[in-house]
């Protein structure tokens, strides 16, 4: 049970919190799509982006600003070095985890945030 506990302990040290940078918050308003399709990848219409300063020309240029759960996305010049860390594989929303991407929005490096899914109750 000690063991367990342990392993549990050093599991979470390597989760560190979010660098602070200055983003803007914005809430994409795109009418959802019709068709009564359904797949697992999450609409743009249902995300919010926070966007950085980071400057950018594609989706390739901008990545993940911390190595566990983050909520920011950075230029790849200024990736966080992440080879030591070690993350928790729980899906957390309101990060990058989960559905969430790094895009670059109107020449800016931008995190798509994933959300919980919306469940019906009948």
């Amino acid at each position: 049970m000690r063991i367990l506990l342990c392993i549990a302990a050093l599991s979470l040290l390597g989760c560190g919190g979010s660098e602070s940078t200055s983003e803007d918050v914005i809430v994409l308003d795109e009418p959802a799509s019709q068709g009564g399709e359904s797949d697992d990848s999450q609409d743009e219409a249902e995300a919010e982006l926070v966007v950085g300063d980071e400057t950018c020309e594609s989706d390739a240029d901008c990545v993940p600003a911390g190595c566990c759960h983050a909520a920011a996305c950075t230029s790849v010049a200024n990736a966080p070095a992440c080879e030591e860390t070690m993350c928790t594989s729980d899906c957390q929303f309101g990060t990058l985890d989960c559905g969430g991407a790094c895009l670059c929005h109107e020449g800016r490096c931008a995190a798509r945030l994933s959300r919980p899914p919306e469940i019906e109750v009948q």
